[in-house]
């Protein structure tokens, strides 16, 4: 998102870059959980199948953009967004503000198991931030 952001739409690859966000998108939006979450394994939701923080911020902020970009429909693919962010605040945001259910760094999704309610790492807080700014650009748009 922020590589489109900057670069300019006569640049070779924008049109690439823009096809590729669009499709993820659309993608993702097909294997979102109810509660708005989106699991570690996109294509098994019964492996690794809790809340996961880091990747919902990040696909939150992917559809939020794509959204803003107007390069997806705005009344199918915002309650997308909305969803992901009810969830990420109903079951990951701690009463103190601390953010948890975030996967820590690892060579594979296994190997930073479980994710739970009080793991956290700061990429995913930044991750959760900017979802949540490029969902309030929403609503000025």
């Amino acid at each position: 998102m922020k590589t489109l952001k900057a670069l300019p739409s006569t640049e070779r690859h924008t049109a690439e870059y823009r096809d590729a966000l669009t499709r993820l998108v659309r993608a993702v939006a097909a294997v979102q959980r109810g509660d708005g979450f989106w699991n570690v394994d996109l294509a098994d939701a019964t492996h690794l199948p809790g809340p996961e923080t880091s990747g919902t911020s990040f696909l939150l902020y992917g559809t939020a953009y794509a959204v803003g970009a107007r390069l997806v429909d705005r009344d199918t693919f915002l309650p997308v967004a909305a969803r992901a962010w009810h969830g990420l605040v109903a079951e990951a945001v701690h009463p103190d503000g601390f953010l948890g259910y975030v996967q820590n760094v690892g060579d594979r999704p296994e190997s930073s198991q479980p994710v739970t309610y009080d793991r956290t790492a700061d990429f995913g807080v930044g991750a959760f931030l900017l979802a949540g700014t490029e969902l309030a650009r929403l609503t000025t748009s």
